[in-house]
């Protein structure tokens, strides 16, 4: 196991990288191009220091299930509505850009109120965090299938999501069971050595 001490994170969209990411969307049926990764600096236990960068890991939203029609077609519905109010709202109404990585249907409890049931929620995953809060204005405001939705933990940045989701937090250490070292191009290193940078990747909560 690996440990690191977390001192700063921040996060970076890349095209996925073979082993250690999502090539291709089933709930999309196509191809992932972009996807984000989470970088943190620090040290392990030894003191020697560390970057490094998690995979696996999309920023998210919740929006309340009604029930109405089925949930796989209204996830799609979703979907492309919100792909589509995206691209206008970014000036690029002809674009075919996906913004929306899968949606799943879950069920908790409501946050705002008293709730003596769970209720169901689709959970939005979206490729960039940037466009979190797009999403949710876009959501409020009516723009997707012409009705409006209330978000849930639009509010959250996308560090303090993977933090709140993994029980992490500041300067605490990060465990880690699976890692990949990234070898330095060019430099010949002793299978012995430990290097600074690692891969790893994490299932989404």
């Amino acid at each position: 196991m690996l440990s690191v001490r977390i001192v700063t994170a921040d996060h970076y969209m890349t095209a996925p990288s073979p082993d250690l990411d999502v090539f291709y969307s089933d709930f999309r049926g196509c191809e992932v191009k972009q996807v984000p990764v989470i970088r943190i600096f620090g040290s392990n236990a030894t003191g020697k220091k560390v970057c490094l960068h998690v995979h696996g890991v999309f920023p998210y939203i919740y929006v309340p299930y009604d029930g109405f029609e089925p949930h796989e077609r209204e996830a799609y519905r979703l979907s492309s509505g919100l792909d589509k109010a995206l691209n206008v709202s970014l000036g690029k109404s002809s674009a075919t850009t996906q913004h929306v990585f899968k949606i799943s249907l879950v069920s908790g409890r409501p946050f705002y109120g008293f709730h003596e049931k769970e209720h169901q929620f689709f959970k939005i995953y979206l490729y960039n965090p940037v466009m979190v809060k797009r999403t949710a204005d876009l959501l409020q405001s009516g723009a997707v299938l012409g009705k409006s939705f209330q978000p849930h933990e639009a509010h959250l940045s996308f560090i303090l999501q993977f933090f709140i989701d993994f029980n992490l937090y500041g300067m605490n250490f990060i465990n880690l069971s699976k890692v990949f070292y990234r070898r330095p191009q060019n430099v010949i290193v002793p299978l012995n050595l430990s290097l600074s940078t690692v891969n790893i990747s994490l299932d989404d909560a």
